[in-house]
């Protein structure tokens, strides 16, 4: 590890951005992992839902690129409108499904709370920051971003247990909202543009309300891999839009391009197919030709479309490599998950959940964002430990999970032997009784 550490050193020498921001990002890596160990087995989804819904700071990260007027005027403005509406899509049904989740903890005997009540601390909070704007005090959205980003680690902190999780949910939302304030803030729309981002945000928040508010009990599951997708979507774009705004990008901006394009279309994809095996689309599978071979051709043309990218000069076929490891990692993405079976799209949606927040990070680096690059590694991080943390108590690898399956444990599959015996939910009822 410290190694690696040192090697950024080397690859970076003089850019003191960039160290920064590797502080931010390994102080957040740290606090990701303290914060879903000890997580309740019954919070494991209502945390999946949490953490995807506040990986929709992707908006931040797409109306940093916004431009034009009320509509977009080019490729790259376009890109960046499309990131901020899916963005907001997956915030307002993220958080929404979240609530439906915890709500079924609920006992008639528990007593009335009371969290709304924390909108008061957060409207003094994001009121200030958009004071000091007014006020025209330098930095302080930087402190607005922290912020937020705080807010945003106490909601994942919250979800690890059932007597915080409530006001998990509010601080998450808090955080949230105080980052997209602090971006419209930071950066001063004219009226026109400013109008754009607001209906952006605000046709696409009532979507996700409707599709939060409307879903059936029993398809929460599935609308959190859904919700997923659009994650990916947007990480994928504001990465492509990020390179094609950029003229004459530096190796690092060139690697988180990269890496957001990649990760966050192997999300999209991978959600998807999560989506429709929980849905019950897929059923016996919608397997590609030859889907046990491709995998490494794939994965070595990701690895040439890299090397590609970082030994040219070329703005043409930097941006080829950037958009053709889209396309290669999205095809991955759906092999991959739809082989898994459909008992284990719990894991697959964690782990599909990590991803979300190493595109997140990328997006930090690529914009010199610390909210999106702690935001990010923080969701990767919880990701990965609950991914961990749920394979332990299947007694299974992670590895296993994701390129495995019970048949490949032992050989042969087992004979079924012996008899059965059948029952009806009324039956077990009363033998409950």
């Amino acid at each position: 590890m410290l190694g690696s550490i040192v090697g950024f050193g080397v690859m970076c020498p003089t850019n003191p951005a960039f160290h920064s921001m590797l502080t931010t990002f390994s102080l957040a890596v740290v606090a990701g992992y303290q914060s879903v160990w000890g997580v309740k087995p019954a919070l494991h989804t209502p945390l999946m839902s949490i953490t995807n819904a506040i990986s929709g700071v992707t908006a931040v990260g797409g109306l940093l690129l916004l431009g034009g007027g009320m509509m977009p005027h080019n490729t790259i403005q376009a890109l960046a409108a499309i990131s901020v509406f899916v963005s907001a899509i997956n915030i307002s049904g993220g958080f929404l499904v979240t609530k439906r989740m915890l709500d079924m903890f609920r006992r008639k005997s528990d007593p009335v709370e009371h969290n709304y009540l924390l909108a008061i601390p957060g409207t003094v909070g994001i009121g200030t920051m958009l004071a000091a704007h007014a006020a025209g005090v330098p930095n302080i959205y930087q402190c607005g971003y922290l912020f937020s980003s705080l807010c945003c680690i106490a909601g994942i902190a919250g979800l690890a247990d059932q007597t915080t999780a409530r006001l998990g949910a509010s601080m998450g939302m808090t955080g949230i909202v105080g980052g997209i304030s602090t971006a419209l803030a930071q950066l001063s729309f004219p009226p026109a543009v400013f109008a754009q981002a607001m209906i952006l945000l605000g046709s696409a928040t009532a979507i996700g309300g409707t599709i939060g508010h409307n879903v059936p009990i029993t398809e929460l599951p599935q609308t959190v891999a859904a919700f997923h997708a659009l994650v990916g979507v947007a990480a994928s774009l504001t990465s492509i839009a990020s390179f094609m705004g950029t003229g004459n990008p530096d190796g690092l901006h060139k690697v988180a391009c990269f890496l957001g394009s990649a990760i966050g279309a192997i999300t999209v994809t991978g959600s998807l197919a999560a989506y429709f095996k929980l849905a019950g689309i897929i059923k016996n599978g919608y397997d590609l030709p030859m889907k046990n071979v491709i995998n490494r051709p794939l994965m070595a043309g990701n690895i040439a479309a890299f090397a590609a990218l970082m030994g040219t000069a070329s703005h043409g076929v930097g941006l080829s490599a950037v958009c053709g490891t889209a396309v290669l990692t999205a095809v991955l993405g759906w092999n991959i998950t739809n082989s898994i079976g459909s008992a284990d799209m719990p894991v697959a949606i964690t782990v599909l959940n990590s991803y979300s927040g190493w595109a997140l990070c990328a997006e930090g680096f690529m914009l010199n964002n610390p909210m999106l690059t702690i935001v990010g590694s923080l969701i990767g991080s919880s990701g990965a430990i609950l991914s961990y943390i749920m394979c332990k108590a299947m007694n299974r690898s992670l590895g296993n999970v994701i390129f495995g399956s019970y048949a490949e444990l032992g050989g042969e599959m087992a004979k079924v032997e012996g008899t059965h015996t059948e029952s009806t939910s009324t039956e077990v009822s009363e033998m409950l009784a």
